[in-house]
């Protein structure tokens, strides 16, 4: 997937957790709001929105793209 395709692009849970792996941060799902969070710095890496996804933007942001 090119940079402005991942950027435009909503992922499950599943898939954001994976891709923060793949770059060796370990991240879960809150239990109290559904955030994507760090589990080493507690940071939010993002928000789901209504359908419960994950914005592309904000998991490039945090990864540092």
């Amino acid at each position: 997937m090119r940079y402005w395709e991942a950027c435009e692009a909503q992922v499950t849970a599943e898939e954001a957790i994976e891709e923060c792996r793949i770059h060796q941060i370990e991240a879960i799902v809150r239990d109290s709001d559904s955030a994507l969070v760090d589990v080493t710095t507690s940071n939010v890496i993002a928000h789901p929105d209504e359908q419960a996804d994950y914005s592309g933007a904000d998991i490039l942001g945090y990864l540092g793209y």
